[in-house]
């Protein structure tokens, strides 16, 4: 499965509470790749990782959100159950 990453905008050292300019340089900050954020999902034993992936699919909920637990799924090689 390819690894993708969501950049985000970000203003380094940012106060949060000042609003962001757009006259202020934006640096890109790379986010973690998605097997790293699937990681967060191994307290989820695999059952709950598949009910929580038909679940999503069946509220469409976001594709980002959707892949992560497709890779969550590929790496415990849960392929085959997955629409189960």
């Amino acid at each position: 499965m390819n690894q993708k990453a969501y950049p985000y905008l970000v203003k380094p050292n940012r106060q949060p509470e000042i609003p962001l300019r757009f006259d202020e340089p934006i640096d890109y900050v790379p986010a973690r790749r998605l097997s790293d954020k699937a990681a967060l999902l191994r307290p989820l034993q695999d059952e709950h990782l598949l009910e929580v992936y038909r679940e999503a699919k069946k509220m469409n909920l976001s594709s980002e959100f959707i892949e992560l637990l497709e890779e969550a799924i590929s790496i415990r090689q849960l392929e085959h159950r997955r629409e189960a």
